[in-house]
């Protein structure tokens, strides 16, 4: 089977990089199949995951990250030039390949893709969730104009995109029940466990643990503040943040202005944040929205209990409230706040739930996920027979 991935690049540390990464070498090497990532602009820069030398990589050396320096206007005109010249390169690579199934990670071909004639089936890999640029919206407060404008986007994609696409592939149970009444074409695959591991956390140091980019999206400043009870009531602990943004600058003021500087900690990007889990005790999100949250993922492969508001989507198909962990509604910093010093001062239910969180993560061992991708290809494939 031929099956062709198309995505931004493949030089970045994303999440979309790593698991598209990881699910084309696991076709390749396990399924045998023929495997083609499509890459819009990759500046002859190296990929920054591994990728297996039975996959191709092809780049259509296009300059989209260019338009980020460009004033609104001419980004306007500039990104409808790309996009004539992205569909054009495009169309003439598949119909050469002749792939059977041509993925999209909703990006900048996901506008036009259904509408390339090479007979391949197209497959929308959706890694965000409903609604995610109107929330995206409110999370950055954006302005008015600029509110509207991602407000009609998202109306765009969920009218005019997405029905387009043979098969739409959402990442979370959650997510896909909210689909339901919108498209007829949503099935929900979740993403692959990024590493299948023995070791597990002891869960005996007094840390406290959370990734991701400093941002709005990941609302790093709401659980400082939160941490302020916390950490009054159990003032041995300590909270670690990793990642960078364009935030650090006002999440350390509000950490010093909190007289927290002594227990919370923005630690920066590292490349071995599998060693960071397992000198924790506990993982936390605060996040307004995701598509479905890998480092909660990763955090429970290696046997972490987790407490996380129950922001859409992720945290409620990966929790098992009570059991491995705390779901707290979006709005109760109280429930929030109690849930957290529960964990803390009770390293007996930390280590139960934290024996449990790591079973729940195996639903998504490689095994388990890529058949159900496999088997999604063959079906699509009977369809055009």
């Amino acid at each position: 089977m031929k099956i062709v991935y198309c995505l931004p690049q493949i030089f970045k540390p994303g999440g979309i990089e790593r698991i598209v990464s990881i699910k084309a070498n696991y076709l390749a090497e396990f399924y045998g199949h023929e495997i083609t990532l499509v890459v819009a602009d990759q500046r002859g820069k190296m990929p920054y995951y591994p990728i297996s030398s039975k996959v191709k990589v092809i780049d259509l050396e296009l300059s989209y990250d260019d338009l980020l320096s460009m004033p609104l206007y001419k980004r306007l005109v500039k990104r409808r030039k790309l996009q004539k010249t992205h569909k054009k390169k495009l169309e003439a690579l598949l119909n050469n390949i002749r792939p059977d199934i041509t993925v999209s990670t909703f990006t900048h071909e996901a506008a036009f893709l259904p509408d390339i004639k090479d007979d391949s089936k197209k497959v929308l890999e959706f890694h965000f969730c409903r609604g995610h640029k109107r929330l995206m919206a409110n999370a950055f407060k954006f302005r008015l104009l600029t509110k509207m404008a991602y407000y009609f986007k998202c109306w765009q994609e969920e009218n005019l995109i997405i029905p387009k696409f043979d098969q739409f592939v959402v990442l979370t149970k959650e997510d896909r029940d909210a689909w339901k009444d919108k498209v007829s074409n949503v099935k929900y695959i979740p993403n692959i466990l990024p590493f299948e591991s023995g070791e597990c956390a002891e869960l005996k140091n007094k840390t406290v643990i959370t990734v991701g980019r400093l941002d709005a999206q990941k609302n790093f400043g709401r659980l400082i503040m939160l941490w302020k009870p916390i950490h009054e009531a159990c003032p041995d602990w300590k909270l670690n943040i990793f990642g960078e943004g364009c935030d650090r600058a006002d999440l350390q003021q509000l950490i010093n202005e909190l007289g927290l500087a002594d227990s919370v900690f923005l630690k920066g990007n590292t490349s071995h944040i599998k060693s960071e889990y397992l000198a924790a005790s506990l993982f936390v999100m605060t996040s307004a929205y995701e598509g479905m949250p890998m480092t909660m993922l990763e955090a429970k492969a290696l046997g972490l209990p987790v407490v996380s508001f129950a922001f859409p989507c992720g945290p409620s198909d990966l929790i098992n409230n009570g059991v491995d962990g705390y779901l707290v509604p979006q709005n109760d910093d109280y429930g929030f706040v109690t849930s957290m010093i529960k964990v803390l001062n009770d390293e007996n239910l930390r280590i139960g739930m934290g024996k449990k969180s790591k079973v729940g993560a195996l639903e998504y061992a490689s095994d388990k996920v890529m058949n159900l991708w496999n088997n999604l290809f063959i079906e699509l494939c009977r369809k055009k027979d």
